[in-house]
């Protein structure tokens, strides 16, 4: 189990009752891994990670979390194999950051681990330490962000899968974020990364994946990408129908 791919979806369909909307849809993170999903607005992205997360049961196919086969299993058990997910800049507004990072760690056990992991996620961001005792309501959108990444070194996931990070940041916040998420990934946290920000994106990732209509249409290295705004332009803009398979 020790080799297998940390996260590993394979021939994914899923619906929305009558509509398809995921067609044999699949894709692959390796330990220690930076990966991108992205495509424009849509193409069902946010819908297979649904189905990553366990919130949609697809229609076929597999999802394997550390080559566990977790396709049918609670989103619970994929937390414990060490599945973290994090979607927009979700918070409880009116608990402080400190209180907001225990309670995301509060299936441990070991509650004098759980506030040692607090403590260890805060040293990781001293501009949230500054604010440990504000409620969530009062931070700014870039603080919610990195209260939002800071829970994940809460509970060390093996894989962190962020839904549109940067989505209404500053730039200079976004700059900040990427420093932050790189360091999360140095503590052994594989990354799939769903961004609609190509620059963002590829100068995140190892790979990148492009879904265009429910499908994924390409595997490309993030450095070739990156040298080859033609091609970027030809996936992002309908590659299915430019016929980039």
């Amino acid at each position: 189990m020790t080799d297998a791919p940390v996260l590993s979806c394979t021939g994914i369909r899923a619906s929305y009752g009558q509509m398809q909307v995921l067609f044999d849809a699949g894709l692959v993170v390796e330990q220690g891994e930076m990966v991108a999903l992205m495509g424009p607005n849509g193409v069902g992205k946010s819908t297979l990670l649904k189905v990553i997360g366990g919130l949609l049961k697809p229609d076929a196919g597999t999802v394997t979390v550390g080559g566990v086969d977790v396709t049918h299993a609670s989103t619970r058990k994929r937390i414990d194999l060490g599945l973290s997910q994090v979607v927009g800049q979700s918070a409880f507004g009116s608990l402080t950051v400190v209180e907001n990072l225990t309670m995301h760690g509060f299936a441990a056990t070991d509650r004098r681990w759980n506030a040692e992991a607090v403590e260890a996620a805060l040293a990781v961001f001293p501009r949230l330490n500054a604010r440990r005792n504000q409620t969530a309501s009062t931070l700014s959108g870039g603080e919610r962000q990195m209260l939002a990444l800071a829970k994940s070194i809460v509970v060390e996931p093996k894989i962190l899968v962020i839904d549109e990070f940067s989505l209404g940041l500053a730039p200079v916040v976004v700059g900040g974020l990427m420093d932050l998420l790189r360091r999360l990934n140095e503590r052994c946290s594989a990354v799939l990364l769903v961004e609609q920000s190509v620059n963002v994106a590829l100068s995140l990732v190892d790979r990148a994946y492009m879904m265009e209509k429910g499908e994924i249409i390409a595997e490309e290295r993030a450095a070739d990408l990156a040298a080859n705004p033609d091609r970027i332009r030809e996936l992002m803009l309908g590659g299915h129908v430019a016929g980039a398979r």
